[in-house]
């Protein structure tokens, strides 16, 4: 996908393209509702002791349902992000916010199926599963609700970022001011963190919690040029709604660990506690090694659905929140073009880091899509791998060298015809 001027596809291509995400999403949302509605539907039947018997295929295929939708909505994600290439970066920008939308149900539904395995291993119940996907439904959508409401202030925290001085940093200040006017948006609040590391994030669910971080190793070695570049980077990031699925990707990827950890936790220490060996206390013997062989053999099973889920589960949230977020970065440097008109400053700041590529003191890999720069250093600059969230720092400056040259040869009434191909 590189960066062209050339002329924009048409805009009945356009209209196709975000006609399809919209029916991709509204789809997605309503299986969510559906199933959402139907375990509920369960647990009130369970409620009421009318749960039909013995035929348990509605329950059975309820919960495939559950498992399936994830991988659906990641699905049309990929097919829309996909469709989406080639087109102008304003058209990227509408896409974009539904590509945001398919993504999240993905996580959410991640952990609803994650506590559908968990109840399915320990009850053995196509009911208990369903009842295990209801609670970890509630619970996704309370950590969602959380994110939207608290969620960068928790980001922050979590970097001990503080608020820009308006003496110190009045260079900061002026250009994320500038920056703002030029977006046409109302300015973010600013903050500083103390790390030698040259790095940025932009977070915010809506106008009112937007904020972009700035390191104090990167106000201290960049010029205005540089500088400008960034902020603007960022602040398309806040434009084009990626700092809030960042956001609650952030939050939903720890929690997926929280649960998973949880999980292992609360079998080891049953296994600790010879919860499953108190099958052999029965005064018969045979009675006594049948009840120790199926303590045991119901012990291990947890235990190895519990090790599983662990490793992989953690892994698959990461997946997603990996996806389509390299194509974001090129698209949020894209924007930092338009609103600087110079892709000149940009360019420098990532060679800059490239140079000088040292990871931030405290990184934290479930929020290290919402920075500039991987906050891993150069160990996490390769751009290719399926965890990567960034692209490599070499393909952006090429990116924006092609920009800025093509651009440069169109002419200005040209430079808002400017394609991600």
């Amino acid at each position: 996908m590189a960066l062209t001027a050339a002329t924009p596809r048409p805009a009945r291509g356009r209209a196709l393209l975000l006609g399809l995400a919209s029916i991709a999403a509204v789809i997605a949302f309503v299986a969510l509702l559906v199933i959402v509605v139907v375990v509920v539907g369960w647990i009130v039947l369970a409620a009421a002791d009318a749960l039909p018997v013995p035929d348990r295929k509605w329950p059975r295929l309820s919960a495939w349902a559950i498992v399936l939708l994830p991988l659906a909505a990641l699905a049309l994600a990929f097919f829309i992000s996909h469709r989406a290439e080639g087109r102008t970066f304003y058209a990227q920008q509408s896409a974009n916010r539904w590509i945001s939308a398919l993504l999240l149900v993905s996580i959410v539904g991640l952990l609803v199926a994650l506590g559908e395995a968990i109840a399915a291993t320990v009850t053995f119940d196509a009911y208990g599963a369903l009842i295990g996907a209801a609670l970890a439904s509630v619970c996704g959508l309370g950590a969602a609700g959380y994110a939207h409401l608290r969620g960068p202030g928790a980001v922050l925290g979590s970097t001990r970022a503080r608020r820009a001085d308006l003496v110190r940093d009045r260079v900061l200040n002026d250009v994320v001011t500038e920056i703002s006017i030029a977006a046409n948006m109302p300015p973010p609040a600013i903050y500083v963190i103390d790390d030698r590391s040259p790095n940025a994030m932009a977070v915010g669910t809506n106008a009112g919690n937007a904020a972009i971080a700035v390191t104090r190793g990167l106000l201290d070695s960049f010029d205005r040029e540089q500088l400008q570049g960034v902020v603007a980077h960022e602040l398309g990031h806040i434009r084009n709604l990626d700092s809030r699925y960042g956001v609650y990707v952030a939050i939903l990827v720890g929690l997926v660990a929280l649960v998973t950890d949880g999980f292992l936790r609360i079998v080891l220490e049953a296994w600790r506690n010879g919860v499953f060996l108190r099958g052999g206390e029965s005064d018969d013997a045979k009675g006594a090694i049948a009840g120790i062989a199926l303590g045991v053999g119901f012990g291990l099973l947890l235990l190895l659905v519990a090790t599983f889920l662990r490793i992989f589960a953690p892994i698959a949230s990461l997946f997603v929140q990996a996806a389509v977020s390299r194509q974001r970065e090129y698209l949020a440097d894209a924007t930092s073009v338009e609103l600087t008109r110079n892709a000149n400053g940009l360019a420098r700041a990532l060679a800059a880091i490239r140079d000088d590529p040292r990871p931030l003191a405290r990184p934290n890999r479930g929020s290290q899509h919402l920075w500039f720069a991987s906050p891993l250093g150069s160990a996490d600059d390769t751009g290719w791998h399926l965890l990567a969230t960034h692209p490599s720092l070499d393909a952006r400056i090429s990116r924006l060298a092609e920009l800025g040259a093509q651009a440069a040869s169109a002419g200005p009434h040209r430079s808002g015809a400017a394609q991600l191909d």
